[in-house]
């Protein structure tokens, strides 16, 4: 009666281990959220630049309301990605639009699972903050 009950629990504990060995993982990790806030003040039919250095992904999570121009493009000058707004022909008063910055940093570690198995598993870090660019449009 005592194999019966000891040969389930030799087989159950070799096959958690057996597979926690093989098994390749992939761990993702998100960062805090981050928030700046800009303000900027340009004429009537002026324009606003602002570079994004060391940037990950650029994109407009928000969009202003009153504008002729309003994008994320590559900066060819500094290889930055750069926002550029301008306003509706002849608009005066106030837009906003929200920006996101998205970074995903990929490491690959070695983990040891016993002497004679290794596991690679490779982590994803991603941190994404955002930019609301404030814009005051007056003469």
């Amino acid at each position: 009666m005592r194999k019966l009950f000891l040969f389930p629990a030799v087989l159950t504990g070799f096959l958690v281990t057996f597979q926690s060995c093989s098994k390749q993982s992939s761990n993702n990790t998100v960062a805090p959220m981050r928030t700046n806030i800009v303000n900027a003040t340009i004429a009537p039919n002026g324009s606003y630049q602002l570079n994004f250095e060391n940037a990950g992904n650029i994109s407009i999570s928000r969009q202003a309301s009153h504008f002729k121009v309003s994008q994320t493009e590559p900066d060819s000058k500094n290889a930055s990605i750069m926002y550029k707004y301008v306003p509706a022909v002849d608009y005066r008063g106030t837009d906003e639009v929200v920006l996101s910055n998205t970074k995903t940093v990929r490491t690959t570690g070695r983990t040891e699972c016993s002497s004679n198995h290794t596991s690679n598993s490779g982590n994803t870090t991603s941190s994404t903050s955002y930019t609301t660019v404030k814009i005051n449009i007056t003469d």
